[in-house]
């Protein structure tokens, strides 16, 4: 029996091995494979449910410390002003870092206010790893910034602004100046550039050099 536990990755010893080993031998001193595979099954089953009670024991033990905190700062009101999430992070004893959650008071203070039912739901799923990441969805601040926002709208803006004899580009909307042979932005040519003169540009080959035919010689 303790070489087929140990085949699964299971080990027991002592009183706890015989106990499981009376689960499995029915009296005969010996384990069918049908016995030991409906034994190991219910096994798995039983680890299983106790991971899930002690994650919902942690839950609710961290949950409880976060309705305790968000009570002591708001006094016993159902919510607070979002100036006084720092107050409610250093309450449950953990360092406020201003930029790490900035997108986490954006969701939770929207109206500038920190619900308590919602603060505690967001904690408990931070501090165990199960919500998202305050770094996660955007690569950078700027995409949150309405400063930034307002700025790249103005630049876009005065891209796409019509100004006098100047052309707009077919491929992604952007003003040129009208002697522009190029879009500035994704340089597609001036659809009303002049057409190059054939053969403007080729010079005549000079002797012993390549030339369009191939080599000449003298």
């Amino acid at each position: 029996f303790e070489e087929l536990l140990d085949a699964v990755g299971e080990g027991f010893h002592g009183d706890e091995l015989e106990a499981q080993r009376a689960k499995v031998d029915d009296g005969s001193g010996r384990i069918t494979r049908e016995a030991f595979a409906r034994y190991y099954v219910a096994l798995c089953a039983n680890v299983g449910e106790d991971d899930s009670d002690d994650d919902a024991e942690e839950r609710e033990e961290e949950s409880q410390s976060a309705r305790e905190a968000f009570d002591t700062v708001a006094d016993g009101a159902t919510s607070v002003p979002s100036s006084k999430f720092q107050a409610l992070m250093e309450a449950l004893g953990t360092t406020y870092c201003e930029e790490e959650h900035r997108r986490t008071l954006r969701k939770l203070a929207p109206g500038g206010t920190v619900a308590r039912d919602a603060f505690v739901e967001w904690y408990v799923d931070w501090v165990l790893g199960d919500g998202d990441s305050d770094d996660d969805a955007t690569a950078t601040d700027d995409d949150d910034d309405p400063a930034a926002e307002s700025k790249a709208a103005a630049t876009w803006a005065s891209l796409t602004a019509a100004k006098e004899g100047s052309w707009k580009c077919e491929v992604c909307d952007v003003r040129n100046d009208k002697d522009a042979s190029k879009c500035a932005a994704c340089e597609t040519p001036n659809p009303a550039a002049p057409k190059a003169a054939a053969g403007a540009t080729s010079a005549p080959s000079a002797p012993g050099s390549v030339g369009p035919g191939g080599f000449s010689f003298g």
